[in-house]
């Protein structure tokens, strides 16, 4: 019976020994810089936030956090690099509708499954899409858009310089069961030229990249993707309201971590990164860059991104898109 208790005794002992070096482990996170992905260029309004919220990350935990822009394949390889990358808690992702939703059904060789493969931390904010046409347009409204598509069909042109804002246009295709031509382009500031040219009739936009435009009265709006007005731009019309319902979409952003991260430091970083996106002035930030904040827990998080991808796989199935 000694000897039982005994043979326990190391064996509990070396049970603990193993577990102690992952304990004190979790326990000094952070204890070196954090890398948040951003699987867009620098520069445009997505990364000002990451920068916003890295910085703010950063001065809570007092380590530095590291914006790493990954561009390229439309997301999917800042996606697919922060899916690989080890799951410490040392490596975030700013995850959005296009790169963890849409990419998924457009590219037929996206190995990540963002559902499976991270973990959502927070929502951040999100921007309606605008409707725009250029300031000369005979079109006033999106009532006239959709007559003179009516009238025409395929004669109209519009430009998608994302995966979202070609979303975007299908959605309003289908539910103004209109039938505009598609110009694709490798990014949107190629496709708002192009519009301001005129060599297209419509662009599909969120507030983030056409609000500038439509403020200094390049660009007419003529209705926006929310649900409800925008504290942005108030006065634009909501699609529904411009008479064609149906229509809600928005380029929403938040943030994920590795699926296999321990789950303490996930809860420190969720409720760190909480305070964070209900800070004033991280709202104001971000409001500055042209997005509504729309912080959020990580159950708001993960249920706007699975509503996303049920969303969204519809209309790519039903319209045969593929990313070019």
């Amino acid at each position: 019976m000694n000897l039982l208790k005994f043979a326990l005794a190391i064996s509990t002992l070396a049970w603990l020994a193993q577990l102690a070096p992952a304990q004190a482990q979790a326990q000094a996170w952070p204890s070196k810089s954090i890398q948040m992905i951003v699987p867009q260029g620098a520069g445009g309004s997505t990364d000002a936030v990451a920068r916003a919220l890295g910085q703010a990350l950063g001065d809570s935990l007092g380590q530095t956090v590291v914006i790493d822009n990954r561009a390229g394949a439309g997301g999917t390889l800042g996606v697919t690099a922060a899916a690989r990358a080890p799951a410490d808690g040392y490596t975030i992702l700013m995850g959005s509708s296009t790169t963890v939703a849409a990419n998924t059904f457009l590219y037929a060789t996206f190995a990540v499954e963002p559902l499976k493969d991270f973990v959502p931390l927070v929502m951040v904010a999100d921007a309606p899409f605008a409707v725009v046409v250029p300031s000369t347009s005979p079109y006033q409204t999106l009532k006239d858009l959709i007559a003179a598509a009516k009238a025409a069909p395929g004669k109209l042109n519009y430009g998608s310089g994302t995966s979202s804002a070609l979303l975007c246009t299908e959605l309003l295709k289908s539910a103004a069961g209109i039938d505009l031509v598609r110009v694709p382009y490798k990014a949107s500031p190629q496709a708002l030229t192009d519009l301001l040219g005129g060599q297209l009739q419509v662009v599909c936009e969120p507030f983030s990249t056409s609000l500038p435009l439509i403020r200094s009265g390049k660009l007419r709006a003529l209705a926006q993707t929310g649900a409800t007005h925008s504290s942005l731009a108030p006065d634009i019309p909501t699609i529904a309201e411009a008479g064609t319902p149906g229509v809600e979409y928005t380029a929403w952003i938040g943030l994920y971590a590795p699926a296999a991260v321990p789950a303490d430091v996930v809860a420190r970083l969720r409720s760190t990164l909480l305070k964070i996106v209900n800070d004033p002035a991280v709202k104001d930030k971000i409001r500055s860059v042209g997005f509504d904040p729309r912080p959020g827990d990580a159950e708001k998080l993960s249920a706007t991104h699975r509503a996303e991808i049920t969303k969204v796989g519809n209309v790519v199935k039903a319209a045969g898109i593929k990313a070019e």
